[in-house]
């Protein structure tokens, strides 16, 4: 039975080597006939936690940004594969920030 596999991807550079091994693993996920599909963070709008801890309380986030859409996506997802480039000894601002907005309480209300 096939999987809906979905990889988010955190590389601000185009052709970055993240991407190629996203696009390696999506190539081998599809010749094994499961359904793929590629998000790239590069281009989202993903805002800051303001700390209110509306989504303690109410399972959602104040802030709609595209940060609710790739949630939905992970939702959706057999499999979630992150591909991030490591830059300084950790990965990109920008993926530990998303990282943190798909809380438990945002990614199964």
């Amino acid at each position: 039975m096939p999987k809906n596999v979905l990889i988010v991807t955190a590389s601000l550079r185009a052709n970055s080597n993240s991407d190629a091994l996203a696009q390696a693993f999506a190539r081998g996920a599809r010749e094994s006939g499961n359904d793929v599909e590629v998000v790239s963070l590069k281009n989202q709008k993903i805002s800051f936690c303001v700390g209110c801890l509306s989504c303690q309380t109410t399972q959602k986030c104040i802030l709609q940004d595209d940060a609710v859409t790739i949630s939905q996506k992970i939702k959706d997802a057999d499999v979630v594969v992150f591909a991030a480039p490591v830059y300084y000894y950790g990965i990109p601002g920008h993926d530990v920030m998303y990282r943190g907005w798909i809380t438990p309480k945002n990614i199964t209300s």
